[in-house]
């Protein structure tokens, strides 16, 4: 039995898979069960997983549901404390794993989420956003990330993630603080990892998790966070003189709460049967 079990969701990562994998292999604790479960990958991707993972699931892309998916490999682990972490999220040091998992060893936390960092090739706004999200005096107390994270079998044992849906880590998050867990952010523990999706892709993502929470639309609210957030985009670009930026700053703005509303209304209509 390993101390660790680590869970890495793969479909075509390359090339920050490997990189992942590499970064693992110089890490402080070598007691580690990794765990991976590919769902299609064509890029190279699967092949890096079987040369590194000791075990490795395939499923199809269409069999891919991220809480499903987490509850299913994590029932195949036997270790105490459970590591998630992404293909695509490159460990920024060699004590990575044990600067996550220290708050659980101390018992101080029952589960624990690391900081990202863009990559050096993400859009400014998307760094931006990043930057502002992993800032911990503007957290919410439920705030989580699945894409690194570690915490007790016994918490997931009381609370597996929905297995329906998207945003499972933000679902998951709420449940165990509702249910008295401690959740803990670990800024020493940072891994590299950012998307550059689509003006498309970023409305679908957003529309996704949107809709998995099924919560009532206030167009008025939403009006009002988008008003308060390109205001603030366009001060931030002035500040470091990235004036460039700004038309397509404010288009991912749009594109974003559009696919909020869009999936909240969504989901409200197919919870309530009623629309908004």
């Amino acid at each position: 039995m390993s101390s660790l079990a680590i869970v890495m969701r793969a479909k075509d990562e390359m090339p920050h898979v490997r990189y992942a994998l590499r970064q693992l292999k110089r890490q402080t604790i070598q007691d580690f069960e990794l765990f991976a479960v590919d769902s299609g990958s064509t890029d190279g991707t699967l092949d890096e997983l079987r040369q590194h993972a000791h075990r490795l699931r395939q499923i199809r892309p269409d069999e891919y549901v991220p809480g499903a998916v987490l509850n299913q490999a994590i029932a195949q682990t036997d270790s105490e404390i459970i590591v998630l972490l992404n293909a695509d999220a490159v460990p920024r040091s060699a004590d990575f794993l044990e600067q996550l998992i220290q708050p659980l060893q101390a018992h101080q936390a029952d589960a624990v989420f690391a900081r990202q960092v863009a990559r050096d090739d993400a859009r400014f706004i998307v760094d931006y956003d990043y930057q502002r999200a992993y800032r911990p005096d503007r957290m919410e107390p439920t705030f989580f990330s699945a894409v690194a994270c570690a915490f007790r079998r016994s918490l997931w044992e009381t609370c597996r993630f929905r297995e329906t849906g998207y945003a499972e880590d933000l679902a998951w998050a709420e449940s165990v603080v509702a249910s008295g867990a401690r959740l803990r952010f670990v800024p020493e523990a940072v891994v590299e990892h950012s998307h550059n999706y689509s003006l498309k892709g970023l409305f679908r993502k957003r529309f996704r998790q949107a809709m998995t929470f099924g919560t009532r639309p206030i167009l008025l609210k939403q009006l009002t966070a988008f008003l308060r957030e390109i205001v603030r985009d366009l001060l931030y670009a002035v500040r470091k003189v990235k004036l460039q930026t700004i038309p397509y700053n404010i288009v991912y703005r749009i594109m974003l709460h559009a696919g909020v509303y869009q999936g909240l209304r969504s989901g409200w209509k197919k919870r309530t049967g009623n629309r908004p």
